[in-house]
């Protein structure tokens, strides 16, 4: 997982100036992700690899607070950038999507999945082939991962460096999951959409009040 931090504007303007002393957080340098406190969907969201970027970036953001974090280049040894959306139900965990982009900041709604059927392919297999591979490559981070959220249900995005290890962007309980995308486009979505939908309303019925 990157390293990161919270850094107030003046700290950021400081650091840009050169300003000798201004630093930011532990295990942050250039290049680095930044974004606006409290942002979301790419919203303000940069790669800046200077302290010219930066200052540049900065005056175009009125914000006065800011997340930042180390930037790991995550690209895949044929230069695109993958990743992947996985949901844990009482700690099992269960593909939800792969996004294929030639863009380091990857959304599915901008990784042109749609218009690729090589892109989709590669989708299908990492669903269908999950448990015996994407999760058992990682079975050790993806449980140590569920073990320190502790709880029933969340969901994380992240991706795989070319060492192997697992790159970890995000977990919380607020990520899109759905079987609306179209069945003819997309036909192997459904089946493994159906599997996390089916152990999510089993963990329901099973809770108590």
């Amino acid at each position: 997982m990157p390293a990161g931090g919270r850094i107030a504007r003046t700290a950021l303007k400081a650091i840009a100036a050169g300003i000798p002393g201004a630093a930011l957080p532990a295990g942050v340098g250039f290049p680095l992700i930044i974004r606006p406190l409290d942002s979301h969907a790419g919203s303000g969201l940069s790669c800046v690899t200077t302290s010219a970027e930066l200052g540049s970036y900065l005056q175009d953001r009125p914000e006065g607070k800011f997340d930042v974090a180390a930037f790991i280049d995550y690209r895949s040894a044929d230069g695109l950038y993958r990743k992947a959306r996985i949901a844990f139900v009482r700690g099992r965990p269960f593909a939800v999507h792969l996004a294929v982009s030639t863009h380091w900041m990857v959304h599915y709604l901008n990784a042109e999945m749609g218009e690729s059927a090589a892109k989709r392919r590669e989708e299908a297999h990492f669903m269908d082939d999950f448990e015996v591979g994407f999760a058992r490559r990682h079975q050790a981070a993806l449980a140590e991962i569920a073990d320190r959220v502790g709880l029933d249900y969340f969901a994380i995005d992240c991706a795989e460096l070319l060492d192997g290890r697992l790159l970890l962007f995000e977990a919380d309980v607020a990520m899109v999951l759905h079987t609306l995308d179209s069945a003819e486009m997309y036909p192997y979505k459904k089946p493994t959409m159906a599997k996390l939908l089916a152990a999510f309303m089993a963990t329901l019925n099973a809770s108590t009040c």
